[in-house]
């Protein structure tokens, strides 16, 4: 019969020390949690001072895990569990040693893993996420055409800005667990997400490490260099930080002292958390969605004027001045001003060409008719597609942007000046253009709508020609030519406008 195992002492006496150090060191453990809760908040607001805003797309602000998530696994798990030994409270962020062995905090672990199976793609940067921003023309209107390109994207039909394949969430969950649990992965320099695609607002384009997190290393153009896991092998082991819980109490209770949080530790805490809320979660900065166009907001409400006051309540906080003296990750100049432009796109999807002669026709009918479509959304400013596109180099607004502040004024200025002139409108195919001006977008190459072309009229050709013998076999010889000349007519233009506008991969679904 096998014998028990027991773990190896030098003694009884050992033994009994070390099981005697448990209730000493747990109810250490109890009294320390209203420190390590405002260490934890600590924690939390120093990765919202690190991520940057949250509502425009930065190096640290991107889909998939970058160098700005790891501290809010930490923050979150520090706050929630409030033994250091378990959250990894008295772990740095990357540990080689404890990762590698599987004796990471949980948070650690948490966020190596999203590290492993969620990595960030060069196809959705922090400047574009084609096909979804800018989405593709396919129906001409953006709502759709962002869903579709969204379900191609998903399922690996899409291809990127780079005419690549579109590697986000094809590179997502593909590390098997085995490797994971096993502790044979490493994240080495040719893994898909392990170069951070967007530049970072440190020297050479890096994202500067600060407030107690690292940042990235060896940028090339257009980049800001390797995660900070890099190199890093990684185990996966969810016990581990139970067993460091259980190692802690066997320790000499004089490694666990009692510690007290001063006043000023807890009114700081609560000071950072305030200023870390209003850095990551501010909506009215250049680039958001909540804000229109440049988000042009009086001075004492913008980010910077708010963190101050905040500041304001205790000036020695050394971590709000930091970041006031600009240690910050926001996003860039450039990534904001590609935020504006994507997000300008109206509710028509139109070619640049398409949209060129729908605003001249807008011109012609009312001088003031271009700024009232382009501001109240329905159809993106020419500057802001040649931006998105690349073509212009910097934000210069024809008409405006969408700015539901301007429309009032753009309502006023067309039913006051007298400029109208609907002679365009006459012209029956001229307004059907006007109500709807996806129908002339430049949808694929002159050969496939000629197929298309073809097609369409070949079956509504065949369907007249059927139509026509029915009824000359019944006699009615004058109704057979009339419908005949009708379905000839319609059919001519039912193949001009399926040509115009309907998408292959449309009609290709019937």
């Amino acid at each position: 019969m096998q014998r028990p195992i027991h773990p190896p002492v030098s003694s009884i006496e050992t033994r009994l020390v070390d099981y005697t150090d448990i209730p000493v060191n747990l109810f250490n453990d109890i009294l320390n949690i209203p420190f390590n809760e405002v260490q934890g908040f600590d924690v939390l607001s120093n990765s919202l001072f690190f991520s940057g805003d949250w509502w425009v797309p930065s190096a640290v602000n991107l889909w998939g895990t970058d160098p700005g998530d790891l501290g809010h696994y930490m923050g979150l798990l520090d706050v929630l569990i409030p033994f250091s030994a378990i959250s990894g409270l008295d772990q740095p962020e990357i540990d080689p040693v404890a990762d590698a062995a599987g004796l990471a905090g949980l948070a650690q672990q948490i966020g190596l893993f999203a590290a492993a199976e969620l990595p960030v793609s060069a196809s959705c940067d922090a400047e574009t996420c084609y096909p979804m921003t800018p989405p593709n023309i396919i129906t001409g209107s953006t709502g759709f055409d962002r869903n579709i390109g969204f379900l191609q994207a998903l399922f690996g039909q899409a291809t990127d800005a780079h005419n690549q394949p579109f590697g986000l969430f094809s590179n997502w969950f593909q590390v098997p667990f085995s490797d994971l649990a096993n502790g044979t992965f490493t994240f080495g320099k040719d893994d898909p997400g392990i170069i951070d695609p967007s530049p970072g607002t440190g020297p050479d384009g890096i994202v500067p490490g600060g407030y107690g997190f690292f940042g990235t290393t060896d940028p090339t153009e257009g980049n800001a260099g390797f995660m900070p896991w890099e190199g890093v092998t990684f185990k996966l082991n969810l016990l581990g930080p139970f067993e460091n819980f259980f190692n802690s109490l066997l320790a000499d209770p004089a490694s666990n002292p009692i510690e007290i949080p001063t006043i000023t530790e807890i009114g700081q805490a609560f000071q950072n958390f305030a200023a870390g809320s209003v850095i990551a979660f501010d909506p009215f900065l250049m680039g958001s969605p909540a804000c229109p166009a440049l988000c042009d907001i009086p001075a004492n409400l913008t980010q910077t004027a708010l963190v101050q006051d905040i500041l304001a309540w205790d000036p020695s906080n050394t971590t709000i001045q930091a970041w006031l003296d600009g240690a910050n990750n926001n996003a860039t100049l450039l990534q904001q001003e590609a935020a504006v432009a994507l997000l300008q796109t109206g509710q028509f999807n139109l070619s640049y060409e398409n949209l060129l002669n729908y605003d001249a026709l807008l011109a012609q009918i009312n001088p003031e008719l271009p700024y009232l479509f382009t501001n109240d959304g329905i159809v993106t400013d020419p500057n802001y597609v040649e931006f998105a596109s690349g073509t212009a180099t910097s934000l210069d607004p024809v008409y405006g942007g969408l700015n539901s502040n301007l429309v009032i004024n753009d309502w006023f200025t067309l039913l006051t000046n007298n400029k109208w002139d609907l002679t365009p409108l006459e012209n029956i195919n001229t307004l059907y253009y006007f109500f709807d001006p996806a129908s002339q977008n430049v949808l694929g190459p002159p050969f496939e709508a000629a197929a298309e072309t073809a097609t369409v009229t070949s079956a509504v050709n065949e369907l007249t020609t059927d139509l026509s013998a029915l009824l000359a076999s019944m006699g009615g010889t004058t109704v057979a030519d009339a419908l005949s000349a009708a379905l000839a007519e319609i059919s001519a233009q039912i193949t001009a406008d399926l040509a115009s506008f309907v998408p292959q991969s449309v009609l290709s679904m019937f």
